[in-house]
């Protein structure tokens, strides 16, 4: 199902698309998984921390990019370095980050 995590360095986005009626996240926004190397997985809440009552959904361009962005205030979390913020927005926090666990076939990911 979400093929792009088989490369080290992609993510894929996690929506009610794939979980139903609703879907993890603070206000049901998703979650970023991203593959940071061959057994270790990130996963992130996409919601922007900067203004949390917005409630606002942050994204990244494709797969392989290791930047997700927050359209509104224009903040830029890198996954890779645990989505910690750039100096390119206001926000000076990381996405909040969830546990995960890979037993070499499924990831869970759990608070």
């Amino acid at each position: 199902m979400f093929t792009n995590l088989h490369a080290i360095g992609n993510s894929v986005i996690i929506t009610s698309e794939y979980a139903g009626r609703s879907s993890a996240g603070y206000d049901y926004n998703g979650i970023i998984v991203y593959r940071f190397s061959e057994d270790e997985f990130y996963a992130f809440d996409r919601t922007c921390p900067y203004n949390i009552s917005n409630s606002i959904s942050v994204t990244t361009e494709n797969t392989s990019d290791p930047i997700a962005k927050c359209p509104e205030c224009g903040s830029e979390y890198v996954l890779p370095s645990l989505a910690f913020p750039t100096e390119k927005g206001p926000s000076r926090v990381p996405l909040k980050q969830y546990n995960t666990n890979f037993d070499g076939v499924t990831i869970s990911v759990y608070n």
